[in-house]
């Protein structure tokens, strides 16, 4: 907003504050302030559906001005997807801060299969068959991360051994791997 346009001096600047991106992304960032002057306001980041989620997931509170701003604009332009955010929203509350009362989730599948969208009754549907498994998720204090762990690392040492020997030699692999 300085009217700096290089590219590297200002990839360097911003990654001492903790950007993680490279100096192409900046420079496709500047190409627009290059012939022309610079705006009075930092215009919208470019939407995509994962930015999209994460605004709507995320704490309203920990919006930026400008996220919370896309959002806006976003629902403005499409009032089924205000709807969407609003429910999406109240399960995220739900699962963020594991409250485990049984009418809170009851409740919030209900108003999605009664007046959502047609789109979002498949998942409610599947919510409202999974009932238990997701009040026992947001109950218990178990997680079943290692073993998903472990799923993973035998499914990397298997595709690296395609092909290339016998079940013996993957068995041992797999055990004597950490």
């Amino acid at each position: 907003m300085e009217g700096c346009t290089n590219a590297s001096a200002l990839t360097r600047e911003i990654q001492r504050l903790g950007y993680r991106g490279d100096v192409n992304t900046v420079r496709r960032h500047l190409k627009p302030y290059r012939n022309s002057a610079i705006p009075a306001t930092a215009p919208l980041p470019h939407l995509t559906v994962r930015r999209g989620t994460d605004w709507t997931v995320r704490r309203p509170e920990h919006l930026t001005d400008v996220e919370r701003k896309g959002l806006d604009e976003l629902c403005e332009r499409n009032p089924a997807l205000a709807t969407t955010v609003e429910y999406a929203r109240r399960l995220a509350l739900i699962v963020r801060d594991r409250r485990s009362e049984h009418l809170a989730l009851d409740v919030r599948i209900a108003d999605v299969r009664l007046d959502g969208q047609r789109e979002l009754r498949a998942p409610a549907n599947g919510m409202r068959r999974d009932r238990a498994a997701i009040q026992a998720a947001l109950t218990t204090p178990c997680t079943a991360g290692a073993v998903e762990g472990n799923v993973t690392r035998i499914k990397l040492l298997k595709r690296q051994m395609y092909g290339r020997a016998n079940f013996d030699l993957l068995r041992r692999r797999i055990l004597l791997s950490p």
